[in-house]
């Protein structure tokens, strides 16, 4: 009787030590943890780009042959991320990292991404200087719906447009939800951004107040 088909090969990268990961010299650190444990507590120069988003934005800001290192909650979320990668041609990971908990135990440096709710965005709108209510959905969504004087930057453009922002500026990132938020106030944390925060339920937290 003939053997069954062989399992497939389940694509797993380096597990990397945390002084390998800050010895990696790579293109882009990527936090592919979710929104919230990535603005809760990332190492400093590192992006966020979620598991789940990886198809549809990696493309956006890592270049084919760029190296990349990971960091995860679990060995099971690196290999769906490599899985993801390899499958649009971003092979070149150099390793990942699991153990975000043990950084900070260790007393490493670890950059929080603020998040903010209703009512500080309108205070904000209302009264605030040298601050930008930055709506990063796409042009389709604001066109349905936007909030009055917020300005707009589809997330993806950001890869060229972050070039145009005001690192000395206060910015705070709005989406749908505050998952697309996350990842563009990461990819600006990742080139120096320092007056970050995110709008929190983001546009559908507007409408449950002001609609």
């Amino acid at each position: 009787m003939d053997g069954g088909e062989a399992a497939p090969r389940v694509m797993r990268p380096r597990i990397l030590s945390l002084e390998q990961l800050k010895d990696a010299d790579v293109d882009h650190l990527i936090d592919i943890r979710e929104p919230m444990s990535y603005a809760s507590g990332h190492l400093p120069g590192a992006m966020s780009l979620p598991v789940s988003m990886i198809p549809a934005f990696a493309g956006w800001f890592i270049s084919e042959g760029q190296s990349v290192a990971l960091i995860a909650s679990d060995e099971a979320q690196l290999a769906l991320a490599t899985e993801h990668l390899v499958r649009i041609a971003l092979d070149n990971i150099v390793g990942g990292y699991v153990g975000m908990v043990s950084v900070a135990q260790q007393g490493e440096t670890i950059e929080q991404t603020p998040m903010i709710v209703t009512s500080e965005v309108k205070e904000r709108l209302d009264h605030a200087d040298n601050w930008t209510l930055l709506d990063v959905r796409d042009a389709d969504e604001r066109a349905s719906v936007a909030i009055e004087d917020s300005q707009h930057i589809y997330v993806g453009h950001l890869n060229e447009a972050w070039h145009k922002l005001d690192k000395d500026h206060r910015y705070t990132l709005m989406c749908a939800s505050g998952h697309r938020a996350t990842v563009a106030a990461g990819w600006l944390a990742s080139k120096g951004f320092k007056h970050l925060d995110i709008y929190l339920g983001s546009m559908g937290a507007w409408q449950a107040t002001y609609d």
